[in-house]
C-alpha cells in the first residue's frame, strides 16, 4: 500500500482504494482515501508516465 499524508488528520498514513493516474503534464500520480476520515489523499509520483502506443 502506499503512504502519504492526509492534510486533515496532519499524519502521514496508507491511501487506502488506492487508483494509479496520469495527471494533465503526463506524471504518474496516486489517489484514494484517508483509513481514518475518508478525505481524499494525493500522492505525486517520480518520473514522466510512458507516451501512449
Amino acid at each position: 500500500m502506499p503512504e502519504g499524508y492526509c492534510v486533515k488528520c496532519k499524519a502521514k498514513k496508507e491511501i487506502s482504494n488506492a487508483t494509479e493516474e496520469t495527471m494533465k503534464n503526463g506524471r504518474k500520480a496516486i489517489k484514494g482515501k484517508c483509513p481514518t476520515c475518508g478525505t481524499t489523499m494525493f500522492k505525486i509520483l517520480g518520473g514522466k508516465a510512458a507516451p501512449p502506443a
